[in-house]
């Protein structure tokens, strides 16, 4: 899964010239991979999210790069997907 998500986020940052971008994949047997990308006033915000399908629930994953670091958050939705805000100090996590 870890491998998966590390391909997703390195597709995510390769198509990140434009101002947003998604990719989704289904997994065989396990569930669905969702990749968001976007760029806001200079930083670039990636969300990862993970649905099974047995599950409603998304675990989402997401990391903003900023000019001098970067900060990951994780969180879980229930009825919508995962939205990522980067335009703090610290990524916030929504649905």
């Amino acid at each position: 899964m870890r491998t998966i998500a590390c391909v997703l986020v390195t597709l995510g940052i390769s198509i990140a010239v434009d101002a947003r971008a998604e990719v989704e994949v289904t997994v065989p047997e396990i569930g669905r991979v969702k990749t968001t990308t976007k760029v806001e006033n200079g930083i670039l915000g990636v969300a990862n999210s993970f649905t099974r399908f047995r599950g409603t629930a998304r675990e989402c994953i997401g990391a903003c790069f900023y000019a001098n670091a970067t900060k990951t958050r994780t969180w879980t939705c229930r009825d919508s997907d995962c939205n990522l805000d980067c335009s703090g100090r610290d990524p916030v996590g929504g649905c």
